[in-house]
């Protein structure tokens, strides 16, 4: 989920709270992706570096483990603080700029990390990252980085040649995950769904969540 505010980000995970144990944030610079989300925005800094040594603590914490997804551009100046932060888990877009040896290192056994794969990359992009990580994200929108996106039907055979060429990896789809889409992606050999709009959007949040769990 992007959010432009640590009051968004309350406002959002509020929805979800006691629906699901995991809840990704998306964390984007404003340059791999033309969305600047919190807390990338200088006027966040002073509020993240509290979270970050402990004086406050993320919107109920306690109820979720936390996946950042990083859309931006040298992931290894930030990880470090989000393991500060207590994530569980931090997915790399293999098409920015990043050192993944420096975030390997950083990550160690404290974190898992996830490679994340737009469409249109090629697949064998993957093959340096796949010994490294727990999980591969595939984007299911052709427009990353803004909620709300359409489906992009490209997602089902990237799923089906990450299933393939790398048949251990935990298969994991962000961006346009509804009811509709969801048992194709998970057909097509998807093992994780990251859905944003469609239970946040909801009028029945609990019923959406229901839906989506039931593919499982």
């Amino acid at each position: 989920m992007p959010v432009q505010s640590f009051t968004e980000l309350q406002t959002k995970l509020g929805i979800v709270r006691g629906l699901v144990k995991t809840a990704q944030i998306d964390i984007c610079d404003g340059m791999f992706v033309t969305n600047r989300t919190w807390p990338m925005n200088p006027s966040d800094d002073a509020q993240f570096q509290r979270i970050v040594k402990g004086d406050e603590g993320l919107p109920y914490w306690e109820d979720f483990n936390f996946e950042v997804d990083l859309m931006l551009h040298n992931a290894e100046k930030v990880l470090k603080d989000w393991i500060h932060v207590g994530i569980v888990r931090a997915l790399i877009h293999i098409e920015t700029k990043h050192d993944f040896s420096a975030c390997r290192a950083l990550a160690s056994d404290k974190i898992e990390l996830g490679a994340a794969i737009s469409l249109g990359t090629p697949i064998e992009r993957l093959d340096e990252y796949i010994p490294y990580v727990d999980v591969v994200q595939i984007m299911g929108i052709a427009k990353i980085g803004i909620q709300g996106q359409p489906f992009d039907s490209r997602v089902i055979d990237a799923i089906k040649e990450v299933k393939k060429r790398y048949p251990d990896v935990t298969i994991e789809v962000d961006g346009a995950v509804n009811a509709d889409t969801a048992p194709q992606m998970v057909e097509a050999g998807a093992t994780r769904l990251a859905p944003g709009s469609y239970v946040l959007r909801s009028e029945n949040p609990k019923e959406a969540v229901k839906a989506l769990e039931s593919l499982g």
